[in-house]
């Protein structure tokens, strides 16, 4: 569904460009080389393999509270969700009917690039369109799928790559405060110039482990990679898995709960 229907190959291409965005007139032409270095990196389009997502999750979840009773959808939001492909997957999967003894999953993606946001919205009407996704938002367990997207800017702050105030959308702030589980496909996201040799790992920079430790409500548990969140701001790690990743030749998965 995810691979022939909801993100077909035939539409990479533009998945691609939208990936492009921030770059502006720049990523047209060629010759203006795109470095690793360029902050605008953190921004690009990449697909995070499905299989390697699973573990990553399924671990977490060995590490979200199990108190508050039976049949409680739960929340998850895929930070930088792109077209959406990882909030599709994790709802055909995860999402749906609440079951007796059995954690169903309210699935979100948020996305700052607004053609990448596009993409996901129009992906999101042929998932409905076929039955797979459940179109009202106000339920709390659905008996199909439930998926949502937003667009805008998650850490709140002025950006210098995306000016216009529809970036700023203060629905985000409350949604990761309901988040039970965060994913964040971080590889390229800005880190801090420093090793950290406590946790063995290069550490996102502060303005993603503060922002987010203010915005999650405690217990939240984030799923970071190749970055982790810094424990300063109360991001106790709790684990840290090696998966697949061809993009990069392999990632490390970093599993940190909020205890603030």
């Amino acid at each position: 569904m995810v691979a022939n229907t909801l993100c077909p190959p035939n539409e990479e291409r533009d998945r691609s460009t939208a990936g492009m965005e921030a770059y502006g007139e720049q990523s047209s032409s060629s010759e203006i080389a795109i470095t690793n270095d360029d902050p605008r990196t953190e921004y690009t389009f990449d697909q995070f393999p499905l299989d390697s997502f699973d573990i990553l999750v399924d671990r977490a979840l060995d590490f979200v509270d199990d108190d508050d009773g039976d049949g409680e959808c739960r929340t998850l939001v895929d930070l930088g969700s792109g077209c959406g492909r990882l909030c599709f997957y994790a709802a055909l999967t995860r999402g749906g009917m609440c079951e007796n003894k059995t954690r169903r999953w309210n699935v979100n993606g948020v996305e700052i690039g607004s053609k990448l946001h596009s993409l996901a919205v129009k992906s999101l009407e042929r998932g409905i369109n076929n039955g797979w996704f459940d179109e009202s938002s106000n339920k709390d367990c659905p008996s199909s799928s439930q998926i949502a997207f937003l667009n805008g800017n998650a850490l709140q702050t002025d950006d210098p790559y995306y000016k216009t105030d529809t970036h700023i959308n203060n629905n985000i702030q409350s949604l990761l405060s309901k988040a039970n589980i965060l994913f964040c496909y971080s590889t390229v996201w800005e880190a801090e110039t420093d090793f950290n040799p406590e946790i063995s790992a290069m550490l996102l920079h502060e303005k993603w482990s503060k922002s987010l430790a203010n915005a999650c409500s405690n217990g939240c548990l984030a799923v970071t990679t190749d970055r982790a969140l810094n424990p300063i701001h109360g991001w106790k790690l709790v684990e840290r898995i090696d998966v697949r990743n061809p993009s990069v030749w392999g990632s490390t998965g970093y599993i940190s709960i909020l205890e603030k």
